[in-house]
């Protein structure tokens, strides 16, 4: 009915993410934004939740950020991750300065999957 509108109108606003297919991000926030949306700091600090949908054993989750001159990148160990699985991540962490800030999980297998950016202030 709408043709690609609506496909569209997500890519503008940056509400989506990027997937090998093995690997599924159906919900990420910072502070309660989605991706696109801007989130304000509480202290220098933030909470992130992410729900991950995977097929092979999970690697890895990035948080990656940064503050207009430098890319910084906080990697946290899943290799504990069994086939097949579903979960949702919460961290809390320190992103003093930084503009922006996305997430990216790896599997066993190289496959990954990434946000689009939650903008901060």
């Amino acid at each position: 009915q709408n043709g690609w509108q609506p496909v569209l109108d997500a890519m503008e606003r940056g509400r989506f993410f990027v997937s090998t297919g093995e690997i599924l991000l159906p919900s990420f926030t910072v502070n309660g934004q989605r991706s696109g949306e801007t989130a304000r700091l509480t202290n220098g600090a933030a909470e992130i939740k992410l729900t991950v949908d995977w097929t092979f054993p999970l690697q890895y989750l990035e948080i990656v950020s940064g503050d207009g001159r430098q890319v910084y990148r906080e990697r946290m160990n899943l290799d504990t991750t069994e086939a097949h699985g579903k979960k949702e991540f919460r961290f809390r962490v320190s992103l003093p300065g930084r503009t922006w800030v996305r997430v990216e999980v790896w599997d066993a297998a190289v496959n990954g999957a990434f946000t689009q950016m939650v903008w901060l202030r």
